[in-house]
């Protein structure tokens, strides 16, 4: 959230405007990015962080994204289109798995010490049973780019459509055909799977969510490039992209002009549009956050107000005031660094207003909220749709 002013607020922002370096990743051919070909898919990729089986980021996962090979990421957006028509968009945990990450798999089912997740992902298995039960094995189908761990969600609220058991959970209630789940879970379980059947692929009859292509490009390959963001996404492992929204909040920060907070635009060719930060203190603005910041700089640099096709890396979580203004200006990936709590450790705290909002605004020591006036403002709003103007 920038204050246009003149002087030297612009002028540090436009000098932190940079172009990318080249990037030394590039996506195999043959492959390709999920959110490039199915465009409205969202993506939770657990084994890039750590709530997962293992608790841990996994090997070979350096970016939050998805890769498929292009017959199957084809395929895949056969299936959403079918979904998108029945009021769904689809949610992808897993998609191409490099060989390294199986391989971090079998050493963590073979520390039968480790159980720190067990509580979660399986709690009525036992470790050892593991390789045995075929939970894990030394090599798997998604190491081999057209296999796809996905759910589904609701597209009018985001909501994740209820199928009986989370991703990844080792029991027989994640099975396909189970009696543990009710006839409104096992019905959902079947919109995904009749859906992805359609559009070429063959479900797998002990995880719901997993679905493999038939007919896969490379049924006898097992791949090992990591999973992550090349050229055109904005750079391996995000480091440079990151690195400068750090730099950029700690330039301003120990100025004594806002907090810990920067970040930077990337476009659609992986080039960094800008870098901002936060600002609030040096410009009495609450709305100087480094997310919002760096939107409006961005939207003034390429003339735009949709930046559609860009990614925000961020130093820390968004707040709900800047997740509203990235989904405003239709950016559709984040990148961030600290979590809420870490946030919160040193004094900022944005759970009361996700507690405020998830309460349906009721809290009114939090804030007061009230109409009037309606029908005169309708007018205002009739008059707009007369003149027929821009929708944004």
């Amino acid at each position: 959230m920038f204050k246009r002013k003149a002087g030297v607020l612009w002028v540090l922002l436009v000098l932190a405007c940079v172009t990318a370096q080249a990037w030394a990743f590039t996506l195999p051919e043959g492959f390709v990015y999920v959110t490039d070909v199915v465009e409205t898919a969202q993506l939770e990729i657990r084994y890039y962080g750590d709530n997962n089986f293992v608790g841990a980021p996994v090997d070979g996962y350096e970016a939050p994204v998805a890769i498929l090979t292009e017959e199957a990421a084809a395929a895949l957006k056969v299936a959403a289109d079918i979904l998108d028509e029945q009021g769904y968009y689809i949610k992808v945990f897993d998609a191409y798995r490099p060989q390294r990450a199986v391989d971090h798999f079998v050493r963590w089912a073979a520390d039968l010490e480790d159980q720190k997740m067990k509580g979660i992902f399986y709690p009525q298995v036992d470790k050892s049973r593991l390789f045995e039960l075929g939970y894990i094995a030394e090599k798997s189908g998604h190491t081999r780019g057209s296999v796809v761990d996905l759910t589904l969600v609701y597209k009018d609220t985001g909501e994740e459509v209820d199928m009986g058991s989370g991703f990844d959970f080792f029991g027989e209630i994640s099975h396909h055909g189970t009696d543990l789940i009710t006839p409104e879970q096992a019905a959902n379980r079947s919109i995904l799977r009749d859906a992805m059947v359609a559009a070429g692929f063959a479900p797998y009859p002990e995880e719901w969510w997993h679905y493999s292509l038939v007919g896969e490009p490379y049924p006898d390959t097992y791949f090992d490039f990591p999973v992550d963001i090349g050229a055109k996404h904005g750079g391996t492992a995000m480091d440079e992209a990151m690195a400068r929204a750090i730099e950029q909040a700690r330039t301003t920060m120990r100025q004594d002009i806002g907090g810990p907070f920067g970040a930077a635009v990337i476009d659609g060719e992986g080039n960094i549009v800008c870098v901002a930060s936060n600002s609030v203190l040096r410009d009495h603005d609450p709305t100087a956050h480094a997310e919002i910041n760096a939107i409006r700089l961005a939207g003034q640099i390429l003339g735009t107000h949709d930046l559609t096709g860009c990614w925000i890396y961020t130093t820390a979580y968004p707040c709900p005031m800047c997740l509203s203004a990235i989904i405003w200006a239709n950016v559709k990936q984040v990148v961030y660094g600290c979590r809420p709590e870490d946030a919160e450790e040193i004094g900022f705290r944005d759970a009361f207003i996700y507690r405020f909002i998830e309460g349906g605004q009721q809290d009114t020591s939090v804030l007061a909220i009230s109409e009037y006036g309606r029908e005169q403002c309708l007018t205002l709003f009739e008059e707009y749709a007369e003149l027929q103007k821009t929708i944004y």
